[in-house]
């Protein structure tokens, strides 16, 4: 028997009006094996997943929905759900970077430093100097002529140890 979306769309509708949001959700997961692009089910079934407060399962979905989103060039959708990633999960660290680098596709550049800058503090207080160090890369890129912006990350690598790069940075902001 052929697979009939529309009709297992109504019984997973069905499901959640009657608040049965367990079997909602397995049915709208058998659609989605059976359509892998519909990525407003894909959201759907990460919020039924909030609702019934089973986040790993939720942010599984909300991330390949984001993933999905920010490949095909929906940049304002992607970085929206990276935004729900954030209230979700605050430890979400690289979700942060993810938000910024969309921001900057976007030519938003004070937001894309807001969010770097918040994930520099974030890797900071993990011990994640690397990664600190390259979400304040990314913002030094975001405006190179800006001698604050290179002083800073100048301190930033003396701080972890990277001499050379901090001798670098250095040099680039006297310029």
């Amino acid at each position: 028997m052929a697979f009939n979306k529309a009709k297992a769309m109504q019984e997973a509708e069905k499901y959640v009006s009657q608040g049965k949001l367990s079997q909602a959700i397995k049915q709208y997961e058998r659609i989605l094996e059976k359509d892998t692009s519909d990525l407003i089910l894909l959201n759907t079934v990460g919020d039924l997943y909030v609702r019934e407060k089973n986040l790993p399962e939720a942010l599984k979905h909300f991330h390949k929905l984001a993933d999905s989103y920010s490949q095909e060039g929906f940049t304002l959708k992607a970085i929206a759900i990276y935004k729900k990633i954030s209230k979700l999960d605050p430890n979400a660290i690289e979700v942060l970077v993810k938000t910024g680098d969309l921001y900057v596709l976007q030519g938003l550049s004070r937001e894309a430093r807001d969010q770097f800058a918040q994930a520099v503090e974030s890797f900071r207080k993990k011990n994640q100097s690397d990664k600190a160090l390259d979400a304040f890369r990314k913002i030094v890129a975001l405006d190179p002529e800006n001698a604050g912006y290179r002083t800073r990350l100048a301190d930033f690598c003396a701080e972890v140890g990277k001499k050379a790069d901090a001798a670098s940075a250095y040099g680039e902001a006297a310029e």
